[in-house]
């Protein structure tokens, strides 16, 4: 398997592409374009023209065009650009019979090859940290590289053209057919007859050309499909051999065993974490949850440029550019609606037995009694570590609900409610002690007694109302489960059938209790590019069965899952910067045509990722994302529970690093991030919204006016293809093509009399908890002096002055990129005594 990604993009008037390569095995291929490979990490046999060689990290090599070429290696990383040849016609005369010498692994002269390390290495260097300016310095790099291969690397040794286009083009119709047709009972004879040619000769052409028999060509094709397939947990070996063209399984197994060293049931146990998120026969794509971060080739870059130039260039600061709106005119006498400010329904806590953590429990007081929310989201209510299920000798149920106790005490002395998610399984109710996942094995298999689950239920529901009371308890909400529509490997189950037969089974249970209690669901998993056909056939199973939810809960992660095939660890953001706007048009108006739309509608969890270890989530990127999506967005649905409250959870083992790039709120010892402030600034709104556009959001109050902005930049396109060259712990804001100042010009009208303008600043300067701690040199950790110092630091800016309006109020202001601002206008009254 190769994973490439396109980590350069060069002006349209340079045709030439730069890629990073994630080597595995990529099979006989050519092209047109010159191949500039070199290996930064790892070793890779590489095989052009039936020659092999293997190239240590340092080496180069240049693929001539239309070269046969293959690549096998087990974790290596590579560079390569990809040269159109109408690029060299300004560089030479007759570029059809320029074939170049250039491979290191055989040279024996490594100092030959320095002056193209050095100016790939410059391109990267300028690439990192670009300007405005890059495409005029990428344009003398890349005629620098052609001269310098024209001028020492190219040779009258050996024609371009080994093969005639007549031969590509039978070559190529003889592979693709391969390729398209390897899981029917194709043969060298049925090829010959397609080509009106002799098998003995088609035989000795094939051979000659791809350097392997036609057999041993269409065995490897189909080996390489049936690895993918073997990642497909829910197909047998059986069928991964019969549908990848083997004619029976033995063949298979004899073939997979020749080339992989064991047996396929063998690999796909040593392989089932790469199976994490994988696509079943019956599941639409699903994520990988255990995805640690965007790959990172922060390291491998940053070691081959110092290794490559004489003399690393000075980096300059960074130049930041302006944009300025035109006069933005609001008329305060008007009002477009009033707000509820549903983005304070629901936080999240990952894990009930979370909620008894003492720095937990300080992150939810401090966020009630600045913020206040409404309904907490936690998973795990049924885990053992919950001690909520047990049997006696005869296997009659033993329950235990002081833990649970315990979390719901907490969670309703300081004003919260609960969303019951009834969920996961406890071990002795569980149909399966395999199906586990995250650091704490949580069990996600159905239950093997329905009946045992239904009565667990019933004894709980009863006991939460005999404990506070049926009127509390209704005030409440109430679930089974969580994303029963991700893979099998994860939450969900092998089939659809299972989780609406447990649904249908809980909510019954529960309003044969009470019928006013209410109950939902589905907590579907949706991203920006994935439609929300599995929750809308949910919604219409439960119509048809009588069990229609009272509400409707979904998650969002703005993630990208288009290419994702479940063997790739890379984990895709979103390339669109209004994708969370989209979501929210598409729902609504399916809900519409299916007659759903009077449902409230929870979002229960959403953010920009699902990694817990993504740099920019600790940033003032991310404080610009929650305002920009929310403000957006206000109101549309009845919640937005950001995920997450903490980086304190028990999903994954706990990093070391303070800022790690986790979903949270809070650091894990409760420092504020700036996503903390875009909710401590959404809070103090007003009830009644006047105007909102392009990074502005203007509402009102008895007392006076509040303007909230933000200078919001979409990081670029590497990025988003969870690739990162260029971030590291202490820089993280590397991956944004132009960074912009922002001046608002506002003008408020009619307004007259004093007002109080107090204004709340987070950017990089304040607020930011992490750019405050990068001026740290903490490689052992933090002191508790240093904690608390960083915590009493990162707070917004706060300045005040007195404002007087006759008529219009103008206000001006520039913002930082990625600044969030809360401006306040308080109405000043005078005292007459």
């Amino acid at each position: 398997m190769e994973f490439r990604h396109e980590v350069i993009s060069f002006p349209k008037q340079l045709p030439i592409k730069f890629f990073l390569h994630r080597i595995g095995h990529v099979n006989r291929h050519w092209h047109q374009s010159l191949e500039l490979i070199i290996n930064i990490k790892g070793k890779v046999q590489i095989t052009v023209n039936n020659l092999t060689h293997e190239l240590e990290a340092g080496d180069i090599i240049l693929i001539n065009s239309n070269e046969v070429h293959e690549l096998h290696a087990d974790n290596t990383t590579m560079l390569a650009l990809q040269i159109k040849l109408e690029l060299l016609k300004e560089a030479t005369m007759d570029i059809q019979k320029i074939y170049y010498d250039c491979n290191s692994a055989i040279s024996g002269h490594p100092e030959r090859f320095k002056n193209l390390k050095r100016i790939v290495a410059q391109i990267l260097k300028y690439n990192i940290n670009s300007n405005e300016y890059i495409d005029l310095k990428n344009i003398s790099l890349v005629y620098e590289l052609i001269y310098e291969l024209c001028s020492n690397f190219s040779s009258d040794e050996k024609d371009v053209h080994n093969y005639s286009l007549e031969n590509l083009d039978r070559l190529s119709r003889i592979l693709d057919y391969i390729n398209s047709k390897y899981s029917d009972p194709i043969s060298l004879q049925n090829m010959a007859k397609a080509e009106y040619l002799s098998v003995p000769y088609l035989s000795k052409y094939f051979k000659r050309s791809m350097g392997m028999s036609f057999s041993d060509y269409l065995k490897d094709i189909r080996l390489h499909h049936a690895v993918n397939d073997l990642l497909n947990e829910s197909l047998t070996i059986d069928k991964v051999a019969v549908q990848n063209g083997f004619p029976n399984v033995r063949s298979f197994v004899v073939a997979f065993t020749e080339k992989y060293g064991e047996l396929p049931s063998v690999w796909r146990k040593k392989h089932a974490s790469e199976i994490l998120g994988s696509i079943e026969a019956t599941k639409e794509k699903s994520v990988n949850y255990y995805q640690d971060e965007p790959l990172s080739y922060y390291e491998d870059i940053s070691a081959f440029i110092e290794s490559n130039l004489d003399s690393v260039p000075v980096d300059l600061p960074q130049r930041v550019g302006n944009s300025k709106t035109s006069l933005i005119e609001i008329q305060v006498s008007k009002s477009r609606m009033l707000l509820d400010h549903n983005f304070k329904n629901f936080i999240g806590v990952s894990r009930a037995k979370e909620v008894l953590l003492a720095n937990v429990q300080m992150a939810l007081r401090i966020a009630q009694e600045e913020i206040g929310f409404k309904y907490i989201k936690m998973h795990s209510l049924l885990d053992d570590d919950m001690m909520v299920y047990s049997e006696d000798a005869e296997g009659r149920a033993i329950y235990n609900f002081q833990f649970i106790d315990m979390v719901f005490d907490f969670i309703l002395s300081i004003r919260l409610k609960p969303l019951v998610q009834f969920s996961f399984m406890p071990k002795l109710l569980a149909s399966s002690l395999e199906k586990t996942v995250f650091y704490n094995q949580i069990n996600t298999s159905p239950p093997k007694s329905i009946d045992k689950w239904n009565q667990l239920i019933r004894a709980l529901t009863l006991h939460l109302i005999q404990r506070y009371g049926l009127e509390e308890v209704k005030t409440w909400l109430f679930c089974v489960w969580n994303e029963p529509s991700s893979s099998n490997l994860l939450f969900g189950f092998s089939h659809d059938d299972i989780f609406n037969n447990l649904y249908q089974n809980t909510y019954e249970t529960v309003k044969q209790i009470d019928p006013s209690i209410p109950f939902g669901g589905p907590a579907a998993f949706s991203t920006y590019n994935k439609n929300e056909d599995w929750l809308f056939q949910f919604l219409t199973f439960s119509r048809d069965q009588g069990c229609t939810p009272d509400f409707i809960t979904i998650h969002y992660y703005d993630i990208d899952l288009w290419d994702y095939n479940g063997q790739d660890t890379q984990l895709n953001l979103s390339p669109s910067t209004h994708s969370f706007t989209e979501f929210i048009d598409r729902l609504k108006q399916r809900l519409q045509e299916s007659e759903f739309d009077s449902l409230p509608v929870y979002l229960t969890e959403w953010n920009s990722t699902v990694s817990h270890k993504d740099l920019m989530s600790d940033t003032c990127f991310k404080s610009a994302y929650i305002i920009k999506n929310l403000t957006e967005n206000y109101d549309r649905l009845d919640a937005f529970g950001y995920w997450l409250l903490t980086d304190l959870h028990e999903e994954n083992l706990l990093p070391q690093q303070l800022f790690h790039g986790g979903l949270g709120l809070f650091t894990y010892n409760n420092i504020k991030k700036p996503s903390y402030h875009a909710f401590s600034f959404l809070n103090k709104l007003g009830d009644e919204l006047i105007a909102s556009g392009d990074g502005y959001f203007v509402t009102k109050s008895r007392t006076g006016f509040q303007i909230l902005l933000h200078n919001y930049h979409h990081y670029d396109e590497v990025y988003a293809k969870g690739i990162s060259i260029s971030i590291s712990y202490h820089e993280r804001y590397s991956h944004f093509p132009v960074k912009l100042r922002k001046e608002f010009n506002i003008e408020l009208s009619p307004v007259n009399g004093k007002y109080d303008l107090v204004q709340h600043i987070v950017n990089q300067q304040f607020g930011s908890a992490f750019d405050n701690e990068n001026q740290f040199v903490a490689e052992n950790g933090h002191s508790i002096e240093e904690i608390n110092y960083l915590r009493s630091i990162s707070v917004p800016k706060l300045s005040k002055k007195c404002v007087q309006a006759s008529g219009k109020l103008p206000i001006q202001v520039i913002l930082e990129p990625f600044e969030i601002r809360l401006i306040e206008l308080t109405e000043r009254f005078e005292n007459n005594y």
